[in-house]
């Protein structure tokens, strides 16, 4: 029997001598290792533009995307710098998923999404913000999963994916429903919180979107423990890049770009990069010996130390406080702290000490709090 390729399938493009490009799950693409995530595009449209079509031009072929990033522009700015080239170029499209979502809306979106970008179809559409509790709203009569079958079968959608922030342990149980051909979530060197789930993908061949392969550019400062701890003697940029690319199950580090000169050296680094000369195995346990410097009480993030009587928010405090203790980035609590709301900031606390009697972990909070305002 003769099998009919679909009209809109033509393979991705492959430049590499600029780009080296790995497996995408089951889906038989070759997708480029870096991709670009287009949420961190700015405000100059004149720069975001060539910045667009130079990505191309270097071989990276996926490109993430939705509608509700940046105040609901991001496509806006996307689109011109896909202008004539989107050709063998995946762009990704994500719409939300609630007890109220329905098909027809859910395709509305998807048909607006194209309009936007400018595509007659997406090779990947993801279910964003999605997790286990979800699935119900996902498979229910008239919900999400059926707009993406008919527009699948009309050829608006070739793949489907889905991304959120739910537990390891959760995104699992999804991917082993067989819906999905992907997953996007955050993988890198300080957050490794996935790589169960990264695993059991490689498994099942569903392709691995590593977004913030930079932690949200908090590795974009220097670390002489996490050089020390990879062995590795490069800006922390690359070893961060180097780190993910290691996985031989992540399909593409997915970086938030709006520079040229990060645009250019993202993609030296993963052209240059060999991942079979890595030891991925050495580097997770260089990690572990100096995660395992904090010793067995540090803050878990449970929130029992809030509300604070005087709106300090804790929680963050101390997740800048352990991520300062544990990977030594110069530079990077100041540049934290000053993303805190003034009215939540530490020099409000009065040293109450209630958030002490709540640890879980009966840390001394005060003394650390006090610690990370005297390193600023």
């Amino acid at each position: 029997m003769n099998v009919v390729i679909p009209s809109n399938s033509e393979p991705l493009i492959c430049k590499e001598e600029t780009m080296r490009y790995r497996r995408f799950g089951r889906t038989g693409l070759k997708v480029s290792a870096l991709s670009f995530g287009c949420m961190r595009l700015c405000d100059d449209q004149a720069y975001n533009t060539p910045l667009i079509a130079r990505a191309i031009d270097l071989g990276v072929n996926y490109f993430e995307t939705t509608r509700y990033y940046l105040g609901n522009t991001c496509q806006h700015r996307t689109a011109p710098g896909l202008a004539g080239k989107t050709a063998g170029v995946i762009v990704s499209g994500k719409d939300g998923i609630g007890p109220d979502q329905t098909a027809y809306r859910f395709r509305k979106e998807i048909e607006r999404q194209l309009d936007i970008l400018g595509l007659t179809h997406f090779k990947f559409y993801q279910v964003g913000w999605f997790g286990w509790n979800m699935m119900p709203h996902l498979l229910k009569r008239g919900g999400v999963l059926e707009a993406i079958r008919g527009a699948q079968n009309e050829g608006l959608i070739q793949h489907v994916g889905f991304t959120g922030h739910d537990t390891p342990e959760h995104f699992i149980r999804c991917i082993e429903t067989g819906l999905f051909d992907s997953l996007t979530v955050p993988y890198n060197l300080l957050n490794r919180m996935y790589e169960p789930t990264i695993k059991r993908a490689g498994e099942l061949g569903v392709g691995v979107v590593a977004m913030c392969p930079v932690a949200g550019g908090m590795l974009a400062f220097e670390s002489d423990k996490l050089k020390a701890a990879l062995n590795m003697d490069m800006p922390t940029t690359e070893m961060a890049l180097r780190f993910v690319l290691s996985n031989p199950d992540v399909s593409t580090a997915c970086s938030g770009m709006n520079r040229m000169e990060q645009l250019d050296q993202n993609v030296k680094t993963a052209r240059e990069f060999e991942p079979g000369s890595a030891d991925f195995g050495a580097m997770c346990e260089g990690l572990d010996r100096l995660r395992a410097t904090l010793g067995e009480r540090f803050c878990t993030m449970c929130r029992y130390c809030m509300p604070c009587p005087q709106g300090v928010d804790i929680p963050r405090h101390m997740e800048i406080y352990r991520n300062w203790k544990c990977f030594g980035l110069a530079g990077w609590p100041q540049s934290a702290l000053k993303g805190i709301p003034e009215a939540q900031t530490a020099s409000h606390c009065n040293e109450c000490g209630q958030c002490e009697t709540k640890c879980p972990n009966t840390l001394g909070i005060r003394a650390m709090l006090h610690e990370l305002l005297a390193a600023v």
